[in-house]
């Protein structure tokens, strides 16, 4: 009977450790977290391996080219305009992306084709206009 007492001891402490130990990563995550109402987009290119990748842009600001095919950006909440380089130095609309607190939208974009098109996995309606919107 002490043996089972000693262990369950061991078993508390231990246990008491990992909590406290997620406590302190809870805590830390969520100083990385950015304040106010804002949500996060996952950019997929396929194909990853394509040697030149468009340039993409969020409402016109350029973003920093993609590593291995993919990116996780936080955004403020609302529609934001993913758009990439076109013809004449113009920037095309690939997609509206409607960010929602907390949640990741994921797009995916094919850069097979010209111009580029996202691909979302949800969006929101079947009507060609709103197959452009992805929706978190």
């Amino acid at each position: 009977m002490y043996h089972e007492l000693r262990k369950r001891g061991t078993s508390v402490r231990a246990s008491a450790a990992r909590l406290g130990s997620a406590g302190l990563l809870v805590s830390a995550l969520a100083g990385c977290i950015p304040e106010g109402d804002s949500g996060f987009v996952q950019i997929k290119t396929v194909p990853v391996s394509a040697v030149t990748q468009p340039s993409l842009y969020f409402d016109s600001v350029k973003l920093e080219p993609l590593k291995k095919g993919e990116a996780v950006l936080s955004r403020k909440t609302g529609t934001t305009k993913l758009q990439a380089d076109g013809a004449g130095g113009q920037l095309t609309l690939l997609c509206d992306i409607v960010v929602k607190k907390n949640r990741i939208t994921t797009v995916t974009v094919s850069i097979v084709e010209r111009p580029p098109r996202c691909q979302c996995s949800h969006n929101a309606s079947q009507s060609p206009q709103a197959n452009r919107t992805c929706i978190g």
